[in-house]
């Protein structure tokens, strides 16, 4: 499942829909590109130069909110990648909004890791995922 997500879609009821639909083909489901914009599809803005606190937050909620969803079928998920590291560099920025910057990674532009990145450990620490 290609995870090009934001902090408002799709709903979890949705990918709980595509999980619960691809696991019961008995397909082995990864979840992979997974980056979270801080933006709706829809928002045209290009004011922003740093992230809002209000669009940081959602984020991190989102992300908690899709490690604890992953985690209930981590039987079914064998794994998840991020489509990269840091927010200095992501295909994010300019897309689809030409000379929009984006934050959708666990990581921020200096490298040090956004609360959201806390969530995704705690996950984990949890005994929520496997390792692999």
């Amino acid at each position: 499942m290609q995870a090009h997500w934001n902090i408002f879609d799709p709903s979890l009821d949705k990918i709980r829909e595509a999980i619960e639909l691809y696991a019961s083909l008995g397909l082995e489901i990864q979840i992979t590109e997974l980056d979270v914009s801080v933006f709706s599809f829809d928002d045209k803005r290009t004011d922003l130069l740093v992230p809002t606190k209000e669009m940081l937050n959602l984020q991190q909620q989102r992300y908690e909110q899709l490690f604890r969803l992953f985690s209930e079928y981590k039987n079914v998920i064998s794994s998840v990648t991020f489509w990269g590291v840091a927010d200095d560099y992501t295909w994010l920025s300019d897309f689809p909004v030409s000379g929009r910057k984006n934050w959708p990674l666990l990581f921020d532009e200096r490298h040090m890791p956004k609360r959201a990145f806390w969530q995704v450990i705690k996950s984990k620490d949890r005994g929520g995922l496997n390792e692999r």
